[in-house]
């Protein structure tokens, strides 16, 4: 009986222990599990030493191999910022350039424009990523240039029409965007606009030609007369006859060399600077001067200042020569009998000094308008070179009130007349 007690309860004790054991380890599962979650919770939060710590209590090699997954994380976001600040840098570069960059994938979408691109495209970015090139930007020159790129690994160069949004002359340069691994995987163009460039070599073209038109018709006179001089010899009816014009030749190539001097000097930035100056005697100045001609044609001037003396920071030879060339301009382009009339204002709200010089002359035709300030141009070339006119004048007005920060405008009705409108900043008070 006593044995039978002792095996019951020694079973009874085994089973005990048993349990007890199963409990620990359930237990000890528990915690392991535990923290497991915590040390993935703290390795998703980015608890670098949360993460140390946890694993540490799994032992060594765990714990050893934690810290290398925790250092090749790092290296790799490292590498992952580096990569983001580069292309941040390269995109700030390109959208900092003047000539337009895009770039296209081995599809040719669009992936990237600059702000220049946009600008010369008249584009929203918005409107255009990941678009096809020929849809977002339709130009044919465009398109199959990036394609043949695309296409043969070849760059190139070629100067093309832009006929959207408005006509552009532009250089072209394309080339393929190869992968690390030697892959194409799109294309870059470069697009240099050459409007202006190409504008103002025409300009320069037009200006030697003419000018050297201008100036073979006085020296072939002036040759010709001179010639016909010498062979009459000592008759003095050929003197008579032949000097005149000669002269009269000889003060037109002068004026003509003079204007296109000042033109230059027109067209070159100020090297002084600014003074503040007083327009009205300026213009007084120049009325005073062009008393002969007036009185000459028989056009009377009426000087109007209206009591006003506004100053403008400017050069004061340069802006005499405005209200000169202006009034010359009008005078000669007045009948007999006619009118000049000259006012010279002050707005304070817009804070500018007007001139403006109106006649009743013959005016100028709607089409001609637009051309009055291009050099050599003249309306009515015969009256012109009758009045010894060189055709620069409104041209160097132009560039005149343009260096001083101002605007000139022209209103004009053919056989009604014409007004010039200056418009020039006033200096700033106490600016002397």
């Amino acid at each position: 009986m006593r044995l039978g007690n002792m095996n019951s309860w020694l079973g009874w004790a085994v089973a005990m222990v048993f349990g007890v054991l199963l409990a620990a380890a359930a237990l000890g599962k528990t915690r392991r599990d535990r923290w497991r979650a915590d040390l993935a919770s703290a390795y998703a939060a980015r608890n670098d030493a949360a993460v140390a710590a946890l694993a540490s209590r799994f032992g060594r090699e765990e714990e050893r191999l934690w810290r290398r997954l925790l250092t090749a994380r790092g290296a790799t976001e490292e590498a992952a910022l580096e990569e983001t600040r580069a292309r941040r840098d390269l995109e700030d570069v390109l959208a900092s350039l003047q000539d337009a960059v895009l770039v296209v994938d081995g599809e040719a979408r669009l992936r990237f424009l600059n702000t220049a691109a946009l600008r010369l495209f008249g584009l929203r970015i918005e409107d255009v990523l990941g678009a096809n090139l020929i849809e977002a930007l339709p130009s044919f020159g465009l398109d199959n240039a990036m394609r043949a790129a695309l296409r043969d690994g070849q760059s190139s160069e070629d100067e093309l029409q832009l006929y959207s949004p408005r006509l552009r002359q532009v250089f072209l340069r394309v080339a393929p965007v190869f992968s690390g691994a030697g892959a194409r995987t799109g294309a870059v163009a470069i697009v240099q606009d050459l409007t202006e460039l190409r504008r103002l070599e025409r300009v320069r073209r037009d200006f030697v030609a003419n000018a050297s038109h201008e100036l073979r018709t006085p020296i072939a006179t002036i040759r010709a007369l001179a010639e016909t001089l010498e062979a009459a010899g000592q008759d003095e009816g050929a003197q008579e006859r032949f000097l005149p014009p000669i002269i009269t030749e000889a003060e037109r190539l002068s004026r003509l060399v003079s204007d296109l001097l000042d033109l230059a000097r027109a067209e070159d930035a100020p090297t002084s600077p600014f003074a503040p100056i007083p327009l009205r005697p300026l213009v007084a100045s120049a009325i005073e001067r062009l008393r002969d001609k007036a009185a000459r044609n028989s056009v009377s001037i009426e000087w109007m200042p209206d009591g006003a003396e506004p100053h403008v920071e400017g050069d004061a030879a340069a802006l005499e020569q405005v209200a000169f060339n202006l009034l010359d301009n009008a005078l000669s382009y007045t009948p007999p009998g006619g009118r000049v009339n000259i006012a010279l204002r002050e707005d304070g709200a817009s804070e500018a000094a007007t001139l403006e010089v109106a006649d009743n002359g013959i005016g100028i035709p709607e089409d001609d308008l637009p051309r009055v300030f291009e050099r050599f141009y003249r309306v009515d070339k015969a009256r012109s070179r009758a009045e010894g006119g060189t055709g620069l004048g409104l041209a160097i007005v132009k560039h005149i009130v343009e260096n001083h920060r101002g605007h000139v405008e022209v209103e004009s009705r053919a056989g009604e007349g014409t007004t010039f409108r200056v418009q020039l900043p006033l200096a700033q008070r106490g600016s002397s």
